[in-house]
């Protein structure tokens, strides 16, 4: 009976020994494995960043050139302005301005931009600069303080919202 004592009391040390082994794997371990989890959502939220600050640049360029089909992919079917006049226009009515050369967009320049991406949506901040002709006469260039909401549909960002406001004149 002595004997399975001490067989017992061996055993319960080996088991014992083996847990406090497994804690301190499981303690120095943790950090690391939520380090890696981490990165990994930093990664892809700094991938998002820059893909919706290529999208504003897009943008920037499409505009200059009146570039309808580029503006087409970069603006979502919903897609609302609200122009620095207040004046709102949705993307059929933007991009037909823009086709019949009632709207021209001479130079546009955006700079300072801010991202900030919350999932599948983000918003981007920036300053523009630019030169456009309307035919309604109404001043709508100069430089600009922006706003936009983008939306990422099918792996790619679209614009869905902008608000434009006139910076001091």
């Amino acid at each position: 009976m002595k004997h399975k004592q001490i067989n017992m009391d061996k055993l319960k040390r080996i088991f014992d020994t083996k847990r406090i082994l497994l804690a301190i794997a499981m303690t120095l371990a943790l950090p690391a494995l939520i380090l890696c989890q981490t990165n990994g959502k930093n990664a892809n939220k700094n991938g998002d960043e820059q893909s919706v600050r290529q999208t504003i640049n897009d943008l920037a360029a499409a505009l200059s050139r009146s570039d309808i089909a580029a503006l087409d992919r970069i603006y979502a079917a919903d897609y609302v302005v609200t122009n620095a006049n207040g004046e709102m226009s949705n993307k059929t009515t933007r991009l037909a301005a823009i086709k019949s050369g009632s709207l021209k967009f001479e130079s546009v320049v955006f700079s300072e931009i801010n991202v900030s991406v919350y999932g599948n949506a983000a918003v981007a901040r920036f300053r523009g600069a630019s030169k456009v002709q309307s035919t309604g006469g109404q001043p709508l260039g100069g430089d600009l303080r922006v706003t936009t909401t983008l939306v990422k549909t099918n792996g790619r960002w679209q614009i869905v919202a902008a608000h434009v406001t006139r910076i001091g004149e």
